[in-house]
C-alpha cells in the first residue's frame, strides 16, 4: 500500500524537487549607465590572499563565455568594464545538511554546502560598480565536474537574466 501511494506521489515530488534549486539570486544595476556603449571587459584581479577571491578557473571560464554571448569582448587594452568575482563556501566539504533525490529506483541522500557567488561589473573609468549580481544558498557538494559545469552555467544565466539592461 505504501509503495502505491509513493508511486502516486512521485510525479509531484519530482516536480517539486526540480523547481527547488536552493539558491536565491538578486541582481541590481545603475540605471543611469548606457550599457549599449559598453563593449569590452577585463578581469579585476583581487589579492590572492583575499578570502573571497574566486580562484576556480571553471567559474571564470563560464563567466567569460556568458559575457561573450551577451556581447562583451575580453580586452586587456582599456576595457570598458572590470569584472570582479567573489565566492564563499561554508563548510569546505563539511555539510550543512542533506538533500534527497530519486535515482535507480531508490531515494538517496546527498551532501549540501552553503555558499555565495557575487559578480560585480565595475566601470573602468570611474571605478564604480554598475552591475551586481549575487547568488546565495545551498548546492550539492558531491557534484561530478560535468554536473558542476551545468549547474554553474544555469546559475550564471539566471544571475545575468536581463543583462545588458535596455534603456
Amino acid at each position: 500500500m505504501f509503495r502505491v501511494r509513493f508511486l502516486l506521489l512521485l510525479p509531484l515530488l519530482l516536480a517539486t524537487a526540480a523547481g527547488c534549486r536552493g539558491v536565491s539570486v538578486d541582481s541590481t544595476y545603475d540605471d543611469k549607465v548606457d550599457f549599449s556603449q559598453l563593449r569590452t571587459y577585463d578581469w579585476l584581479s583581487l589579492p590572492p590572499t583575499s578570502p573571497t577571491a574566486a580562484k576556480d578557473e571553471t567559474v571564470v571560464g563560464a563567466l567569460g563565455t556568458l559575457l561573450e554571448k551577451r556581447g562583451l569582448k575580453h580586452s586587456k587594452d582599456q576595457p570598458d568594464l572590470l569584472v570582479a568575482v567573489h565566492r564563499t563556501i561554508k563548510g569546505q566539504l563539511n555539510t550543512k545538511g542533506s538533500g534527497y533525490e530519486f535515482r535507480d529506483g531508490r531515494l538517496r541522500t546527498y551532501a549540501l554546502q552553503e555558499g555565495s557567488l557575487v559578480i560585480d561589473l565595475v566601470a573602468a573609468g570611474t571605478k564604480e560598480t554598475v552591475w551586481r549580481s549575487s547568488a546565495t544558498g545551498a548546492f550539492r557538494a558531491d557534484q561530478l565536474p560535468e554536473e558542476r559545469r551545468a549547474f554553474l552555467a544555469g546559475l550564471l544565466d539566471e544571475m545575468f537574466d536581463g543583462f545588458p539592461p535596455r534603456r
